[in-house]
């Protein structure tokens, strides 16, 4: 999928599609629903006003069928530009459940296609604290991988609304309870009251691991994917190669 052919952005952050693409009305997610995984320095009452917006299950005509027979789904989220309070919009986060028969969890596979992105990468310890976290920063064209075993949250930290696709195995459902029950992840990202961007480490976790910023083009990548192909177009060329998000 690629902004200004097969969408462009309106400005409530909704999309539209062109004639050729099949996308259900959006998820939204509001203010109000990120109460419990806020920045918690802040005296701010959350509205409904939204702050991202998910398509899920979004095709080309003609190509669901490859989708519907490797149960994989092509997904598109937008986060709205701007801040809750002091903290920049972000999502509220979520880990994934284990593979049938296997103690491997589902990973997730992300492509950015407008604006820009931080990726925080979460794993927990058995007792629900944090073990690592690290920072991915991505850009328009920049894959990022979620691998097995941790949970991840995207934050918008530009001017411009974030719009990124994802491809995930439309088998499982998400937990967002490991985060909920922290009251967010192990760092905010915020606007501090001198003006200036700073990750603020969660005072509920007991352990405050050092936070890595890498870029995504210093990440491995799952599968080789040649400069200006799109994770929808790998993926139909050879739906196999995915076949690790299953």
């Amino acid at each position: 999928m690629r902004y200004g052919t097969d969408f462009i952005i309106n400005k409530d952050g909704t999309l539209d599609f062109s004639e050729n693409i099949k996308a259900p009305r959006p998820a939204i997610r509001r203010f109000k629903d990120a109460a419990n995984v806020l920045y918690p320095y802040q005296k701010v009452k959350p509205d409904k006003t939204p702050i991202y917006y998910m398509y899920r299950g979004v095709y080309r005509k003609g190509d669901d069928q490859q989708f519907k027979e490797n149960n994989v789904r092509h997904d598109i989220t937008i986060l709205q530009p701007g801040f809750m309070g002091q903290e920049y919009i972000k999502t509220v986060g979520h880990f994934h459940p284990k593979k049938p028969g296997s103690e491997e969890t589902y990973p997730e596979y992300y492509e950015v296609l407008y604006g820009e992105a931080l990726y925080l990468f979460q794993k927990n310890t058995p007792d629900g604290d944090v073990e690592e976290v690290f920072i991915v920063t991505a850009r328009q064209g920049d894959k990022v991988y979620i691998n097995p075993g941790y949970g991840h949250v995207t934050i918008n930290p530009g001017p411009n609304h974030l719009v990124m696709a994802n491809l995930v195995a439309d088998t499982f459902k998400s937990d967002y309870k490991p985060i909920e029950r922290k009251k967010g992840a192990a760092y905010f990202y915020i606007k501090n009251n001198l003006g200036e961007h700073e990750f603020v480490p969660n005072p509920n976790y007991k352990n405050s691991p050092e936070l890595k910023l890498i870029p995504a083009e210093e990440r491995d990548q799952p599968v080789e994917i040649p400069e200006g192909k799109t994770l929808y177009e790998a993926f139909l060329e050879d739906p196999l190669k995915f076949s690790f998000l299953k």
